[in-house]
């Protein structure tokens, strides 16, 4: 049985219609092209002639804003942000929305990657010197070791936090 949810929300002033089907949303079209201020005749046909978006998009009945049930043209959640990103347009609005993607994707990749692979290295490091210390197991090099141990799980502990604050930054579209 389908579950649908009929909603929407608000970007850039305008409503987005949205529905919930089977765990899968489907958001309607021409509210974003609207809310982009970019031409929704241009963006269906280019949808069309997408080789990938032509085989996803369908029409779903939804609540429109004056409150009666109209078939709008949709895409499932997953091909969103991928269309958006692909329009061609002068629009001040598409455009800020544009410069907000590449800075997410920037600090997303930039952030999660290099941090990732400077604590790794340092997890490494100090699995070598532990190691070290192991194999010779003398007063001195005993506290070397209970050094090393605590950095380590400091580390373990620091990259629990960056994956869960990377898991946590992936928005959509419905996040408030």
């Amino acid at each position: 049985m389908k579950n649908q949810i009929k909603k929407f929300l608000e970007f850039n002033g305008k409503s987005i219609h949205f529905l919930a089907t089977d765990g899968q949303y489907w958001i309607a079209l021409k509210p974003i092209c609207e809310a982009l201020n970019v031409n929704w005749n241009r963006q269906f046909q280019n949808l069309k002639e997408d080789e990938i978006l032509c085989q996803q998009f369908a029409e779903q009945q939804m609540v429109a804003a004056d409150g009666k049930l109209r078939e709008m043209t949709s895409l499932p959640e997953f091909f969103i942000y991928g269309w958006i990103f692909s329009i061609q347009s002068d629009s001040k609005e598409l455009l800020a929305y544009k410069w907000e993607c590449y800075r997410i994707l920037y600090e997303h990749f930039h952030g999660a990657i290099i941090g990732r692979k400077e604590l790794l290295s340092e997890k490494a490091r100090l699995q070598l010197e532990i190691e070290k210390c192991m194999n010779t197991m003398d007063p001195e090099v005993a506290l070397r070791l209970e050094r090393a141990k605590s950095k380590e799980r400091s580390i373990a502990r620091q990259l629990s936090i960056l994956d869960a604050a990377v898991m946590e930054e992936e928005k959509t579209l419905f996040d408030t």
